[in-house]
């Protein structure tokens, strides 16, 4: 399926695609009786060819304000931003040929099937309309999106839309796509979906930027992110390294007397934090010296209790995020 998709990104051959220096945004957020402050302040990120970014945090508004930023859509007020190498100016708004904005599902035809509308997206790829076809479609149940692939566009809900429009995306000569959806919810299946998606756009040598409020879309999709907190970035780096180093949850617990279990436990394990959420008793080491879950799972069996259920946790995006916060805010 993948023959001829491999290099899809216009020729564009440079390994630095976005760099943003020290940027403040134009708007503000005004709060009774406190100084106004910037929504976005001193941003600064570097993304490279091939990379897969998600751009998180607590507001939608700031995510969504920092890619169109990036785009080129909204201006800023001091700073440096250069895309592809070509600085962009602080108040002309154009998007450069090799950028792929997504800000909305408004751009699909509602008169077109997905496979029609993919069709006319991706049909410079090849002059053999019914071999085209073929492909395409054949790429759509690979992405799990099979059972949409003949649906009318109009019946579709606005995320199945988005998706359908990534998939144009990555079909097009774009260098850099932007995929500003905070706002929207993804179910699971759409999150496979586009962890599938953004496999194969990092295969054709192209860059995906990504902005969401949803922490399951990094684990699966992205191989960086970054997280905005009070309009500043307080982690920027690799998905693997916030889940290794913010993540110290390292043994969950499922029963029906947790708390039981944990009264137990908070004598029998010093140096740990314990916590009850969703219905999960979540056991943190402190130190590295406590991280060794054998020695966790003998102190569990020593409370007397037979857990329902123990499992080692495998280090998650989300709980890297609320360290990750809680941190940020014991610092302010």
């Amino acid at each position: 399926m993948y023959k001829g998709y491999e290099q899809r990104d216009g020729g564009i051959s440079v390994e630095k695609i976005v760099l943003m220096q020290n940027i403040s945004s134009v708007e503000h957020f005004l709060q009774e009786g406190e100084v106004p402050r910037r929504v976005l302040e001193d941003i600064s990120i570097i993304i490279k060819r091939s990379e897969i970014w998600g751009i998180t945090g607590g507001s939608a508004f700031e995510i969504k304000l920092m890619l169109e930023i990036m785009a080129n859509i909204r201006s800023y007020s001091s700073g440096r931003c250069v895309l592809i190498e070509r600085g962009m100016p602080m108040h002309k708004r154009i998007i450069l040929s090799h950028v792929f904005y997504i800000g909305g599902s408004e751009m699909i035809y509602d008169n077109m099937n997905v496979l029609e509308f993919l069709m006319l997206a991706a049909g410079k790829l090849n002059d053999n309309k019914l071999e085209l076809q073929e492909q395409i479609f054949e790429f759509i149940i690979d992405m799990g999106l099979g059972k949409i692939s003949l649906t009318a566009n109009s019946m579709l809900t606005k995320e199945e839309k988005a998706v359908v429009i990534l998939i144009a995306a990555s079909y097009s000569d774009s260098a850099m796509i932007i995929f500003n959806l905070p706002e929207y919810e993804f179910h699971e299946e759409l999150v496979n979906s586009i962890a599938k998606i953004s496999k194969f756009i990092r295969k054709t040598g192209k860059t995906l930027i990504m902005g969401t409020c949803s922490s399951l879309m990094i684990e699966r999709s992205c191989s960086h992110t970054t997280f905005i907190a009070g309009g500043k970035l307080i982690y920027n780096g690799t998905v693997k390294n916030l889940r290794l180093n913010f993540d110290k949850v390292a043994v969950i617990v499922r029963d029906k007397n947790l708390r039981g279990i944990m009264e137990k436990l908070a004598v029998l394990l010093p140096g740990h934090k314990l916590s009850i959420k969703d219905g999960r008793l979540l056991i943190e080491s402190l130190t590295e010296k406590n991280k060794k879950t054998g020695y966790i799972y003998k102190k569990i069996l020593e409370t007397g209790f037979v857990p329902e259920y123990i499992e080692t946790n495998s280090k998650t995006v989300q709980n890297a995020y609320e360290e990750l916060v809680l941190q940020y805010d014991l610092q302010k």
